[in-house]
């Protein structure tokens, strides 16, 4: 996983010291304080170079309050190794980085950004905390529900193959042993209704039978890990006679 700083129009760029960032005490004060922070609340990583898709922006403000000197801002990656990436971020300043595409399912996970506001002796003020999750993508193909169309009370199949992208994010791969759940929407009904569920076999394929009562859409959905993205399938209508 590459970090790499952004700059925004009147904020310095600033000496990024080593070691963790300690919160110390918080003061009573800590209430009033003004912590902002932008991070994307998901990330999902598809296979290959660095894209749009699998670069993102933090944005960090110097937090402000009462007694508020300076703040400092760091990141902890999904492995819990923390970089220091902003020593000193003055109240009301926006100072920024990008991270890129994780290049190992070693970096995937919870990310972490924490601020920590300082007095002009150093005395930690308080902190605030925001996190995001960074995720290889997986992908359902080939997915059908058949035969359509279908009389009621026969035998229905809804099948599919459910796909990873691989430990070194350079393909897909098959994605064994997983939980596939089917949904069922009925003709004019608003809410979805679980039906059952499944797991793939060692080649990621998965089928499950089900009695054909009514029309309506089925849809298949992967609830996903802490590695690898949910993920759900087109949906399908069929035509019960």
């Amino acid at each position: 996983m590459s970090i790499y700083y952004r700059f925004v129009s009147g904020a310095a760029a600033l000496a990024v010291a080593g070691g963790l960032l300690v919160a110390g005490a918080v003061s009573a004060d800590a209430a009033a304080l003004q912590f902002r922070i932008e991070v994307p609340k998901r990330l999902t990583v598809g296979k290959g170079e660095y894209t749009k898709a699998c670069a993102m922006d933090v944005w960090v403000w110097g937090t402000e309050g009462p007694g508020v000197a300076y703040s400092r801002a760091s990141v902890t990656g999904a492995d819990g190794v923390t970089w220091p990436v902003y020593k000193r971020v003055l109240p009301g300043q926006q100072v920024g980085w990008g991270v890129g595409c994780p290049s190992t399912v070693s970096d995937l996970g919870k990310w972490r950004v924490r601020v920590v506001a300082y007095d002009r002796k150093g005395k930690a003020l308080g902190s605030r905390e925001e996190s995001w999750y960074e995720k290889f993508d997986t992908v359902i193909k080939s997915y059908n529900a058949a035969p359509e169309p279908i009389r009621k009370g026969r035998t229905l199949s809804v099948s599919g193959r459910l796909l990873r992208v691989n430990n070194l994010g350079t393909g897909y791969t098959s994605y064994s042993g997983k939980r596939i759940e089917v949904f069922f929407l009925a003709k004019g009904a608003k809410s979805w209704t679980y039906m059952g569920a499944t797991k793939t076999a060692r080649d990621g394929r998965f089928r499950k039978a089900f009695t054909a009562k009514r029309d309506g859409v089925w849809r298949a959905y992967f609830p996903g890990t802490s590695n690898f993205d949910r993920q759900k399938s087109w949906d399908d209508f069929i035509d019960v006679r």
